[in-house]
């Protein structure tokens, strides 16, 4: 039945967005969300709340709902929405760039020369809120990077990759999740970002526009 049921929405997805032209619009006029269940979380944005983590049947490579968890205990629904604010933070640097967030809001963001070089200074923002925070790097995690990492208590670390050697320094942290992608988003792919609103969705592509030093007056 989940099968017909994909079948039947990919076919009525495609052909309520033909335009009269026969073009295709962004925007059809049904929707249809399909997702598939990844896990039971233990609870959801507080401890009375239920929830669950579903993906799309078809993600995007790079996504965080393509991640690996290498170590640590289940991630909880504030892991995974501060994980993702911080994921979609650092995948827009091409330089070594590192992403530390709290409660959906950043303690630091930062850019280096080095991997290490980028943790330190988005650490050295607000050393007391990234104590228990989400840390998200652009590129593969090395055993100098993990080293200034394990220096305080840290809830999540997302990388593209991670080096045998980091994974080593981390497999000392029993509580400390680490996660890898197999690489970064494209940010140039188009995408849908949905948010919900009461009775109904709000849909808009993704932000992924880029505003050079020309275009600022």
């Amino acid at each position: 039945f989940n099968r017909v049921a994909q079948y039947d929405d990919a076919i009525s997805q495609y052909l309520s967005s033909r335009t009269a032209d026969g073009t295709a619009s962004l925007f059809p006029d049904q929707a249809n969300l399909c997702f598939g269940k990844l896990a039971d979380l233990r609870y959801g944005e507080n401890p009375h709340q239920n929830a669950a983590w579903y993906r799309e049947l078809a993600p995007p490579p790079g996504s965080l709902a393509e991640a690996r968890q290498h170590q640590g205990k289940e991630l909880s629904y504030n892991n995974i929405a501060d994980a993702d604010a911080a994921w979609e933070c650092v995948r827009q640097f091409d330089a070594p760039a590192c992403a530390i967030i709290k409660h959906a809001n950043p303690c630091g963001v930062a850019r280096g020369a080095t991997l290490a070089e980028a943790y330190a200074r988005a650490f050295d923002c607000d050393r007391t809120s990234a104590f228990g925070g989400i840390v998200a790097l652009n590129q593969p995690l090395d055993a100098d990077t993990a080293e200034e990492i394990v220096q305080i208590f840290t809830e999540v670390v997302i990388a593209p990759e991670a080096t045998d050697e980091a994974k080593e320094v981390f497999a000392a942290k029993k509580n400390l999740r680490l996660l890898t992608t197999g690489g970064l988003p494209d940010p140039r792919k188009a995408r849908l970002a949905v948010r919900q609103v009461s009775g109904g969705w709000l849909v808009q592509d993704d932000d992924n526009g880029h505003i050079a030093a020309p275009d600022l007056k």
